[in-house]
C-alpha cells in the first residue's frame, strides 16, 4: 500500500461493506482560507466486493475522471495493530517490521502487503518509547479488490484505509493546542478516533450492526449507548495518561446513516463538550447540495470524503 499527495484532489471510491458504494470528488483548496470543494458524489446499493464492471463504470461515469483516483478497504481486509518502531533508518523500516511480525501467526509475511504510520511522540515526549501503526492486508485480498476496479477501467493511485480518512476528518475539525475524538457509527459499528495536530494518536471501534441498534427497544439502545460512552471515557483516560500534552475536552459526533439517538444521548451523559459534526465546516458544499441536505448520504460517505482530504499530505 502506498500513500501518496498531489495538489489536485482526489476521487475517491470508499471499498466497505455497506449497503451501497460511495464514490466522491474533492478538488484541493487553493488558497489558505478556502475549504476543499466537492465537486461530485454518487453512490450505488451493493458493497464493492458485489458490484460488476458495468455497474463501477456507472458509478465513476458521475464523478469527476481527471482527477487521480483512491479507494479505501474494508476494516475486515486488514490488520492495524500498535508496535514498537525499529530503531533503524526509514529505508530499512518495512524490512525491520517484516522481520518482527515474522514469528507471528500461520501466514508468511509475504503473503501481506504492508505500510507503516508513526504515532509522532518524539517532540513532546522525547524519552518515551517510539511507537507506530503497522497496517497489514493480506494480498490476495487486495490484488482482488484491485482486479474489479481494473476491470472496470479504474486504476486507483492509493489505496487507504477507513483510521485515516476518519483521522483526516478529525484533524481538520481542530483547534489550537486540543486534541479532538471523532464518533462515527456505520453499518457495523462505531468508531472513536483521536488525533491531535492532525495525526492519529488513537483508534476504537466497537463492533455493533446499526441495524440491531436500530431495531432495540429504548432500553437495550441506552444499554448500548452506555458501552459506547464509557469506551469514549477510558480511550480519552488512555490518551491522559499515555500522552499528557494531549487534552481531549470536546467530542465531534458524525451524522449516522440511520436516526438512532447516539448523539443526543452522548449530549445527555458525557462530562464533555459534545457537537454535531457540520461537514461545511470541513468542506464548500456548494456543488453537491444532495450532500449537504442529507446526514445519511454524509454518514455514506463520510470516509470516503475523509480518504479524500489526503491532497496535501502524505501518510500511511
Amino acid at each position: 500500500m502506498k500513500f501518496g499527495m498531489n495538489s489536485k484532489g482526489w476521487t475517491a471510491i470508499d471499498g466497505g461493506d455497506g449497503a451501497s458504494l460511495c464514490a466522491v470528488s474533492v478538488k484541493t483548496a487553493v488558497r489558505t482560507n478556502e475549504r476543499p470543494q466537492v465537486i461530485a458524489v454518487a453512490e450505488m446499493d451493493g458493497s464493492a466486493a458485489q458490484l460488476d464492471a458495468a455497474t463501477l463504470r456507472n458509478l465513476m461515469s458521475r464523478v469527476d475522471r481527471s482527477l487521480p483516483v483512491l479507494t479505501t478497504l474494508a476494516r475486515t481486509q486488514y490488520q492495524l495493530r500498535v508496535m514498537p518502531e525499529p530503531a533503524v533508518p526509514q529505508r530499512e523500516m518495512l524490512a525491520s517490521l517484516r522481520w518482527s511480525l515474522s514469528t507471528e501467526g500461520d501466514s508468511p509475511l509475504e503473503d501481506f502487503n504492508l505500510d507503516w504510520m508513526r504515532i509522532p511522540t518524539e517532540e513532546l515526549l522525547p524519552t518515551r518509547p517510539k511507537q507506530l501503526y503497522a497496517v497489514m492486508t493480506p494480498t490476495a485480498s487486495l490484488n482482488s479488490r484491485l482486479a474489479a476496479l481494473r476491470a472496470a477501467g479504474v486504476r486507483p493511485k492509493v489505496v487507504d484505509i477507513r483510521e485515516t480518512a476518519l483521522r483526516n476528518i478529525a484533524g481538520a475539525l481542530e483547534r489550537a493546542g486540543e486534541g479532538v475524538a471523532l464518533v462515527s457509527a456505520d453499518a457495523g459499528g462505531v468508531g472513536m478516533t483521536f488525533t491531535y495536530q492532525g495525526s492519529l494518536y488513537l483508534d476504537r471501534y466497537m463492533e455493533q450492526p446499526l441495524s440491531e441498534l436500530h431495531a432495540a427497544d429504548p432500553t437495550a439502545r441506552a444499554q448500548l449507548y452506555e458501552r459506547v460512552g464509557v469506551q469514549l471515557l477510558r480511550s480519552i483516560d488512555v490518551i491522559v495518561r499515555s500522552y499528557p500534552f494531549m487534552s481531549v475536552n470536546r467530542v465531534v459526533v458524525a451524522p449516522t446513516p440511520e436516526a438512532v439517538g447516539l448523539f443526543e444521548f452522548l449530549t445527555a451523559q458525557l462530562p464533555l463538550t459534545v457537537e454535531s459534526l457540520d461537514l461545511n465546516e470541513v468542506f464548500d458544499l456548494t456543488q453537491v447540495p444532495e450532500l449537504a441536505q442529507s446526514s445519511a448520504l454524509q454518514a455514506r460517505c463520510l470516509v470516503a470524503l475523509g480518504a479524500a482530504l489526503r491532497s496535501a499530505r502524505a501518510s500511511a
